[in-house]
């Protein structure tokens, strides 16, 4: 039987992949792979045979078409959209930026859209923005606007429309426009602001808020209104807010400036240009102006709601010194102005100290001038020293220190010594000028009578009734409510031809002579004028000629231009003296008439008048007198019922 032989390569391997044996021998296996790879080939070289010739007349069809249309042979085909990438298609929803400042501050700001500017990368258009600032010390500040811009790279933020600017201190700023250095901490604007502070209100073109530093600018057209922190027990008190010129405790002030820089780190508001203040109807105005003040503009977050439990009743600023310099003018509501090279109102000690040529005017023609002028609201005094001059009209006070009492209308006007300075203690002047009045040639009835019965001497106390009086005196004493003023110490009186010394002299007035109020008082009432005088202790009565009349009290009726002596009254022309009890001296005809009291003639015990009840007592005898024959003809003698002796 006959057998077939098969040979096989045995290096072929289970994988199963049919291939040719190396005696070119296939086996059944190795055929069937072959067979598939043959098939898709041909399916491969079936389907290239249709797509190649169709592809190639589609690209034919479509180049013609294009060409007809270009040829406008055919219809165009419809153009394709397609998509721009432009800056409203980048806009984001709810953006969050947020950075740390090297002083362990921080920032963020949220917006509710934000687009890319694709002209510049770093810049980012942000609408209805919120944000917030804290520095090193946790303060707060929270940004509110419509729209910004916002540069990634600087970290600067530009709010436009609608800008709210709030700090935990209480500071809320209404901008327009803001620029917000977010590093930095710096908030500035260049167009008309609000700001509302702890401390009042402040409005002003343009403003830099430094919130790191605690330092405020505003510039051009700046308004502020400063509202008390608290208000005053003395506030309620009339009298006691009217006893400063201005800095009144517990009265908002309004100030209008150029510029104004607060440092809320050193708690000074300083104005430049232009500064007016205005406080309860009184307005100071100055070129520059400094406010010092206690709390804080914007009191830090952590600590604003310690201080202010209560809400914004305890907020705010007290304001302690107000210091204006460099020639300040103050007026008062009721026309009185004073003006000065500084001016310094301290609220704490409720007193003002003005200094440097400072001129007081009350009315239309009370003026007084001096070096300083010092207010003290507790004591309601105002004085005023350094070569003091008061003028009323043509009345002229001189001396080197002026003390006016508001309570009580009094004035006291003195020349004290100054240690410091080494100038010893001086004298006051006083020069009053009657209103002109046409001169009596006779004197009334009622003197006639009185002189009748008298030794009566020539025209040598004749004086014209219109010429002032000048008084010299230690110490000058004025009360404005009784109408007096009182000279003391080595008092000399001189009218015209006529001079008179004594230890006091009082001037009786009519009208106002208070200098130094704040209020009503000053500003009304008629000037001054003298009704008459009286002079005590030690009077002495000189003519021109040397003829000399003493007594013990002597009274000068301005009007009528009589002066009368009494007491122990001795008049004296050269050697010769004549002694009575009154002495009426008429000094328009310059007649002098020594006569006795009507009770004299009986011998009667009289009392000359000291200015009290303890004047010296003494017999009132008849009229005595002793003549040198050759003297007389310088006396012209009446020597009816008279004792006449003469020297032997």
């Amino acid at each position: 039987m006959a057998s077939a032989a098969v040979t096989t390569d045995n290096s072929a391997t289970a994988g199963g992949h049919a291939r040719a044996s190396g005696n070119s021998i296939v086996i059944a296996g190795d055929r069937t792979q072959s067979r598939m790879a043959a098939h898709r080939h041909s399916r491969r070289v079936r389907v290239l045979k249709i797509a190649l010739p169709a592809t190639a007349v589609a690209t034919a069809v479509i180049a013609t078409a294009n060409i007809l249309g270009n040829a406008g042979i055919s219809p165009s085909i419809p153009p394709l959209e397609i998509p721009q990438i432009v800056a409203d298609n980048l806009k984001m929803h709810n953006p969050h930026y947020q950075g740390f400042n090297a002083d362990g501050g921080k920032y963020w700001v949220k917006a509710e859209t934000a687009q890319q500017d694709l002209k510049t990368l770093t810049a980012i258009h942000l609408q209805g923005i919120t944000g917030e600032l804290m520095d090193a010390k946790k303060q707060k500040t929270y940004l509110v606007a419509s729209r910004g811009l916002f540069d990634n790279n600087s970290n600067v933020l530009e709010l436009y429309d609608s800008i709210d600017v709030t700090g935990e201190g209480g500071l809320n700023a209404k901008l327009t426009r803001a620029t917000i250095k977010t590093k930095e901490n710096i908030i500035t604007s260049d167009q008309p602001s609000t700001i509302i502070m702890g401390a009042g209100t402040i409005t002003s073109n343009q403003l830099t808020i430094r919130q790191k530093a605690k330092e405020y600018t505003f510039v051009d057209n700046v308004r502020t209104y400063m509202k008390p922190k608290e208000a005053s027990a003395a506030s309620d008190n009339q009298n006691a807010q009217q006893a400063l010129p201005f800095g009144k405790p517990g009265e908002p002030v309004e100030v209008t400036s150029n510029r104004l820089d607060i440092d809320d780190v050193k708690k000074t508001a300083f104005y430049t240009g232009k500064v007016v203040a205005t406080q309860a109807g009184a307005t100071m105005t100055a070129p520059e102006m400094t406010v010092t003040y206690e709390g804080a503009v914007a009191p830090e977050g952590g600590n604003a709601a310690q201080a202010a439990p209560d809400g914004d009743a305890d907020r705010g600023t007290k304001v302690k010194q107000i210091l204006a310099t460099d020639t300040v003018v103050l007026k008062q509501p009721n026309g009185e102005t004073a003006t000065s090279h500084t001016a310094l109102f301290d609220t704490i000690s409720n007193t003002a100290v003005l200094e440097g040529d400072v001129v007081l005017t009350h009315g239309d023609d009370k003026k007084a001038v001096g070096d300083r002028v010092d207010y003290d609201q507790k004591a309601q005094t105002m004085v005023l020293t350094g070569p003091v001059v008061v003028t009323q009209g043509a009345n002229v006070l001189r001396g080197r220190r002026l003390t006016y009492h508001r309570t009580t209308s009094k004035m006291q006007l003195s020349s004290p010594a100054d240690v410091s300075s080494g100038v010893s203690a001086g004298r006051i002047t006083a020069h009053f000028v009657r209103a002109s009045a046409k001169a009596s040639p006779q004197p009334a009835d009622d003197d006639q009578d009185e002189s009748g019965g008298g030794i009566s001497f020539g025209a040598a106390f004749k004086t014209d009734s219109n010429s002032p009086y000048d008084v010299v005196s230690d110490k000058l004493d004025v009360d404005d409510v009784a109408k007096t003023a009182l000279f003391t110490g080595n008092v000399s009186a001189v009218q015209g031809n006529i001079s008179m010394r004594s230890q006091e002299l009082t001037a009786f007035y009519t009208g106002s002579a208070a200098i130094g109020a704040t209020g009503d008082k000053a500003a009304g009432g008629a000037a001054a004028s003298l009704t008459h005088l009286t002079a005590k202790k030690k009077v002495v009565v000189t003519a021109k000629d040397g003829q000399t009349a003493t007594g013990d009290w002597a009274e000068v009726d301005v009007k009528k231009n009589l002066t009368t002596l009494g007491g122990a009254v001795v008049l004296t022309q050269g050697k010769n003296i004549v002694n009575g009890t009154r002495l009426v001296i008429d000094m328009n005809t310059g007649e002098a008439t020594i006569k006795t009291e009507p009770a004299a003639t009986s011998g009667a015990l009289m009392t000359s008048r000291n200015g009290d009840a303890n004047g010296e007592v003494f017999k009132a005898e008849r009229p005595s007198a002793v003549f040198y024959p050759g003297q007389l003809k310088k006396s012209k003698i009446q020597a009816d019922n008279w004792q006449v002796r003469t020297s032997p």
